[in-house]
């Protein structure tokens, strides 16, 4: 049983609350401001508090920083029917165990009243508060896998440790990266982001030990060359917080990006085991928008407004058939794919509703094959090549079938996983799983 504070100046709220919580055996205060819940817990320190962030007088997240200062060990729950992501980000960066949105779902609040009554019995640390921060970056989405991801920002932005946020190309992980940084102590120093793909490894060097003192984000940190990867790892190992090193020169703070699996590099031999795990101390995984379509429409509502003021453009929506096709899409480009269509729509839309006419034929191309197809289709180029060596005696009497056809489709493997990744041999090896030296012995002309 826990003693709970509900914080909330709407009484149907306070009193559905009174029958919850009579109802799972704790005992209960009810405060409708700030103000009498800061003298309630002086009274009587609560286990744990459920508060609302909209509230006249003194709002929920600053009474949040005010609880948190005085009665540190008070966990807090913050609630609100009116959730954006910088709010979630806002309310875990300045200590809040969680935050949920309004209408409550009963059996939510219940595992997260569990969740914290657990945890303050394994451990009595809390969150530090951050400063004030200015101006941030907008994240678009309310499913709760993306409310998940909100929270996470919150942790690493008071907490100035290693990262790698994971999720496949266009789903934005550079811009969660700057949100991190821009809700963090570093705020006021560069933010730099790195393509270890595409910068040399002398300049990605200089840029990463000598000259960043802000956050540096790794995009493609799989690319990374394997000298500068063992240096990293050596560095972040000298200071497990990722801070200045007399021996390293690493003054900044280092967050990495990736579209790849890499657990399964570093199984393979191609990234390093030492620097994944210098890295992966908190991992941020950015779901795909295929899966988070009910945050098609606000993106698109937030795009459109965007583009409208970068444009001077009055555009006020889509139609009911392009929402629908919207829907529908599977996005293999996710976020960044939605935003080149809506930008293209709003500077060809010869009205204020963009209509198939602007989004149609972008939306309309060919789908990918399905797995039984391209499996069908190997299977009669087999077919193919068996048929042809029964015909021609001499090939079935000079070579074995079964490695002739073996080395045609790794030949054909290897040269799609280059031109897949623009000839980048360390990302094809991890598109194939095997590590960059197999890769090579499979090259043509190798």
């Amino acid at each position: 049983m826990a003693d709970i504070l509900v914080v909330d100046d709407d009484q149907s709220i306070a009193t559905a609350f009174e029958h919850f919580l009579r109802f799972e055996g704790h005992q209960y205060r009810i405060a409708s401001n700030a103000e009498d819940a800061v003298r309630l817990i002086g009274e009587r320190q609560p286990t744990l508090i459920m508060m609302d962030i909209r509230m006249p007088g003194i709002d929920g997240l600053q009474a949040l920083r005010d609880i948190r200062r005085r009665f540190p060990s008070v966990y807090v729950v913050m609630m609100t029917g009116y959730g954006t992501s910088q709010t979630s980000i806002d309310a875990i960066r300045e200590g809040a165990y969680d935050y949920l949105t309004k209408p409550l779902d009963l059996d939510e609040l219940r595992e997260v009243i569990r969740k914290a009554l657990a945890t303050q019995l394994a451990s009595a640390t809390a969150i530090a508060p951050a400063a004030e921060v200015g101006p941030r970056p907008a994240l678009v989405g309310e499913t709760p896998a993306m409310r998940d991801v909100y929270k996470v920002i919150g942790r690493l932005a008071a907490i100035d440790v290693p990262a790698v946020v994971v999720g496949e190309h266009g789903t934005g992980k550079q811009l969660v990266i700057a949100t991190i940084h821009d809700n963090s102590p570093r705020r006021d120093r560069p933010f730099v982001s790195i393509d270890c793909a595409a910068v040399p490894e002398a300049v990605l060097e200089a840029e990463l030990f000598e000259h960043a003192t802000g956050t540096v984000q790794l995009a493609a940190v799989e690319a990374l060359p394997l000298p500068v990867q063992a240096r990293l790892s050596r560095a972040l190992g000298e200071n497990t917080r990722g801070l200045a090193s007399a021996t390293s020169r690493l003054q900044a703070r280092v967050i990495a990006s990736t579209d790849q699996e890499l657990n399964g590099l570093v199984v393979s031999g191609a990234f390093s085991r030492e620097l994944y795990q210098a890295l992966a101390v908190i991992t941020v995984n950015l779901p795909p928008l295929r899966d988070r379509r009910q945050d098609i429409p606000l993106l698109v509502r937030h795009l459109i407004q965007r583009f409208n003021a970068d444009l001077n453009r009055t555009i006020r929506g889509v139609d009911e058939t392009v929402a629908r096709m919207l829907q529908e899409h599977d996005w293999p480009g996710n976020v960044g794919e939605l935003e080149t269509i809506i930008k293209r729509a709003c500077i060809l839309a010869r009205g204020d509703v963009i209509t198939t006419d602007e989004i149609g034929q972008t939306l309309a191309g060919e789908p990918l094959p399905a797995r039984q197809d391209v499996e069908s289709a190997l299977v009669r180029a087999v077919r193919t090549a068996l048929q042809e060596r029964l015909v021609d005696s001499s090939a079935t009497e000079t070579a074995s079938a079964f490695h002739d056809i073996v080395d045609l489709v790794e030949t054909a493997l290897v040269k799609e996983a280059l031109a897949i990744t623009s000839g980048n041999q360390l990302k094809a090896a991890g598109l194939l799983g095997v590590n960059r030296a197999t890769l090579r012995k499979k090259m043509p002309g190798d």
